[in-house]
């Protein structure tokens, strides 16, 4: 009987087929490694970039459309000193708040402070100026500036209510001799501009340095602005003895002016006053209709505008 031969050729196969499977699985191996590391270089490198920008990145605050720069005191400033770029700083503001007052391209460089300034203030119109604000200055060509003494009483006449630049009523008074019952007051100058009162400067969210006429008290002197004519009328009656000057304080929106009937001492009934509510009533209605006229004009003023009409076109 033959011998049969091994299967060489079988053996072989499976040889080589398990040389190639290992052979096909270290090179997958490898093929991975190599993926891998080329993603997490890939990985690196966007993270790296991812880093890069985050620090380059400016963060951009959005400015409000209805804010604006404006210009705050950063020391106390008093009147007198010019003004520098050290003296303010710029801090957004709401443009509906302090809408006069001045804006980072405000030149004021080299103004100067009409007024004492708190540190925090904004600065506006009302305490900085390019000049001091002389009282002569102030006064219109052709007016003078008269001060005159102001009885000022225990019954003040305006409760201390005047301010610069108010309008006032002048008053005259003439007493009897013994300084008792006056021989009449009768109005001798209306609508009279104030342009300057003593008293101590007050600041609050309406008034900023106005100066109040004091308390009822002495007699505080007052300075008018008057043409010559009415100067020289009222220096005469200063000097009357026995005779006084009152003002009273006028609405700003009234200019009108009226006839009044000097009071006398003899119309002065302390048993029958009856004149003097008939005079008061027939005032009220004049006063009535002089409040009326004003509001058809101020509700006229607001209708008007400045826009032209366009006109028809021509065919």
């Amino acid at each position: 009987m033959k011998k049969k031969s091994p299967p060489y050729a079988f053996i072989g196969a499976i040889l080589l087929f398990f040389i190639a499977l290992i052979f096909l699985v270290q090179w997958k191996k490898a093929n991975d490694q190599e993926k891998a590391a080329e993603l997490a270089a890939l990985k690196a490198a966007d993270d790296k970039q991812l880093a890069d920008a985050q620090e380059k990145q400016v963060t951009v605050s959005p400015t409000a459309t209805n804010m604006r720069n404006v210009l705050y005191a950063t020391q106390p400033v008093e009147p007198g000193v010019r003004i520098s770029p050290a003296f303010y700083e710029k801090k957004l503001t709401p443009n509906d708040i302090l809408p006069d007052a001045y804006n980072d391209q405000a030149d004021i460089t080299g103004w100067v402070a009409i007024r004492h300034i708190e540190k925090g203030d904004p600065l506006t119109p009302r305490n900085i100026g390019k000049t001091l604000p002389y009282l002569s200055q102030r006064i219109p060509p052709g007016m003078r500036a008269l001060s005159l003494p102001i009885f000022n009483a225990d019954v003040n006449d305006t409760g201390g209510f005047v301010v610069d630049g108010d309008r006032v009523d002048l008053l005259y008074t003439v007493s009897t001799p013994d300084g008792g019952l006056g021989v009449n007051t009768q109005t001798i100058l209306q609508n009279i501009n104030v342009l300057y009162v003593p008293g101590p400067p007050t600041k609050t969210d309406i008034t900023d340095g106005l100066t109040p006429a004091p308390p009822p008290g002495d007699i505080i002197a007052v300075t008018f602005e008057v043409t010559p004519e009415e100067a020289q009328e009222l220096v005469f009656l200063s000097g009357v003895k026995n005779g006084r000057f009152s003002m009273i304080l006028r609405s700003r929106k009234d200019d009108s002016e009226v006839r009044i009937k000097p009071f006398n001492a003899t119309d002065y009934d302390p048993t029958n006053l009856s004149k003097v509510q008939r005079t008061a009533d027939k005032s009220i209605e004049r006063v009535k209709a002089l409040a009326a006229e004003i509001a058809v004009k101020e509700k006229q003023d607001q209708g008007n505008t400045n826009e032209t009409n366009t006109p028809p076109s021509t065919p």
